[in-house]
């Protein structure tokens, strides 16, 4: 089973493809394949009889060579027999909400509402990642009630990027937080990820997750997240 933290980033990228038109459903596994970019670009949503199917349009270049699964899957042990390789592991992580939990919008982030708006975060989050990510994999979250895309100043210059998303199960997640390289160190994260959380406490949620690599785990657990799994890529 799924971990709750992974559950949740699978159903945030589910939605991402739903909402921007760039979403297919085979049988056996789920791809995102955006026409612009190269992310959100990923095969997820594996099922045990798919792998030689998948191992074979992989091949073909017909869906993305990125396969996400969460660690506690048997799939994992089918994809390395087949020539998969992992090429990265991240935590899932996750905090239960209490009434001691305050946090506080900051003045220097606004949210989204245009498309100015979608491609300031692009810049940014292309910037913070190092990989492209097109205006065009984001811009109808503008219409999604369920996302929110915030960017942040910083000496009158927008720099810093995060999202907040509501799930199905009314759990919110964290998405996306970084800042251009140039303005590292200067806790402008920080200063996004306790912003996401004042806006997650609003939604009233009784969990809160999201996924972070071993240098950002040890940040979010003075926030209260917890481990609640991983989350294993692999390429062919």
């Amino acid at each position: 089973m799924k971990s709750r933290s992974i559950e949740h980033q699978f159903e945030f990228w589910t939605n991402l493809g739903k909402v921007g038109g760039y979403i297919h459903q085979y049988n056996g596994y789920t791809t995102l394949l955006p026409c612009q970019g190269t992310w959100p670009s990923k095969t997820f949503n594996i099922q045990n009889n798919s792998i030689i199917k998948l191992k074979t349009e992989i091949l073909k270049n017909n869906i993305p060579n990125t396969v996400a699964l969460d660690a506690d899957d048997v799939i994992n042990q089918i994809l390395i027999e087949n020539h998969f390789n992992m090429t990265s592991v991240v935590e899932g992580m996750s905090v239960n909400v209490s009434s001691k939990m305050v946090f506080e919008d900051s003045p220097n982030i606004i949210k989204i509402e245009d498309e100015t708006g979608i491609d300031i975060f692009s810049s940014i989050a292309s910037n913070a990642f190092g990989y492209n990510i097109h205006p065009t994999v984001l811009v109808h979250l503008l219409q999604d009630t369920n996302t929110q895309l915030f960017i942040g100043q910083y000496k009158s210059q927008f720099v810093s990027c995060g999202i907040l998303y509501l799930d199905k199960k009314g759990d919110s997640g964290l998405h996306m937080i970084g800042a251009k390289k140039q303005t590292r160190g200067l806790g402008l994260g920080k200063e996004m990820t306790q912003h996401l959380l004042a806006n997650a406490l609003k939604n009233h949620s009784n969990e809160i997750h999201l996924v972070a690599s071993k240098f950002g785990a040890p940040i979010y657990r003075k926030y209260g997240f917890t481990n609640r799994g991983y989350l294993n890529s692999y390429s062919l």
